[in-house]
């Protein structure tokens, strides 16, 4: 009798804590869809600041230079680039050979709130297809890339140390998949 009282008494208290719910605190954290665009759109501007700082309006052709990263590090650019005057439309075919290419991305929602991206890079990157000041198709494939950085919003910080198969297609709309998470907007 003794045993069943105890036993009576411990399946009562089992019953009694889990129907109770104590409050449990959810930290705030930065979504995977919000994140992974954040780095995506770091990615794309980070490149377009590379061609442009060193590539636009520079005679079109075979390229083969070393420069720095836009906030450090080191790239080599390789390949070829055209322009079509008749379509004002410009063509790559290139390489970005990267090494610890430091790159800053800030961004304010709709909401007014504030995204701040820190990436580093190194790998090898594409940047090939065809632009014009109202068109766009151009794609950044990466077999291997390593990211290292955050993304910070509303005084959260997500960090990534990460390397992999980095794709991100450029058109009408962008698509991005970065380490097997894939984005678009």
């Amino acid at each position: 009798m003794r045993a069943f009282v105890v036993m009576a008494m411990s399946c009562t208290l089992l019953l009694i804590s889990s129907c109770s719910k104590d409050e449990e605190t959810v930290s705030p954290s930065i979504s995977d869809e919000n994140f992974y665009k954040m780095v995506g759109n770091a990615l794309i501007n980070c490149y377009v600041d590379i061609y442009n700082q060193n590539l636009a309006g520079v005679t079109t052709g075979e390229h083969n230079i070393t420069t720095t990263g836009p906030l450090g590090g080191s790239v080599l650019i390789t390949g070829t680039t055209s322009y079509d005057n008749t379509h004002h439309i410009t063509g790559t075919d290139l390489v970005f050979s990267m090494t610890g290419v430091k790159y800053t991305y800030s961004f304010t929602d709709n909401n007014g709130k504030s995204w701040t991206t820190q990436i580093t890079l190194s790998g090898n990157t594409t940047y090939s297809g065809t632009f014009s000041n109202t068109y766009t198709s151009v794609n950044h494939q990466s077999d291997l890339l390593l990211i290292t950085g955050t993304v910070s919003h509303e005084g959260i910080t997500r960090s990534m140390d990460d390397s992999g198969v980095v794709s991100i297609n450029r058109s009408s709309i962008i698509v991005a998949n970065i380490f097997g998470h894939t984005v678009s907007w």
